[in-house]
């Protein structure tokens, strides 16, 4: 029996990697939360090399438009609002590193048992 992707383990490891980028912007992300105007949020973007890529105010009627195009290849993105607080972004983070981890768990457990380990 095939495994689950290879690919899909890799995008969850480099998730991990990718949520300390978004934590350690939180202190910028509250204060750009503060600036977004009424009927937006703000979508802040990690590359596919890991790195901090920007931070956009979109309208929320908008997102699933906008936000594809500002992933771009193999990118993330966040989305906060109004009321974000550099704890709230840090949990966040938090939680979608354990959410990968969580992935990663799932996919070796099922592949291990489709390889009969």
């Amino acid at each position: 029996m095939q495994h689950l992707s290879p690919e899909a383990l890799e995008r969850a490891r480099r998730t991990i990697l990718v949520s300390d980028v978004f934590a350690e912007r939180a202190e910028e992300i509250v204060a750009a939360v503060s600036e977004v105007p009424d009927a937006h949020v703000l979508v802040v973007v990690v590359d596919g090399n890991h790195k901090f890529a920007g931070m956009h105010h979109v309208k929320t009627e908008e997102l699933a438009v906008k936000v594809p195009p500002l992933e771009g290849d193999g990118g993330w993105t966040m989305v906060f609002s109004t009321g974000a607080t550099p704890l709230s972004v840090r949990q966040r983070t938090d939680k979608m590193a354990d959410l990968a981890q969580q992935r990663i768990n799932a996919i070796e457990r099922i592949n291990a048992r489709r390889s009969g380990a």
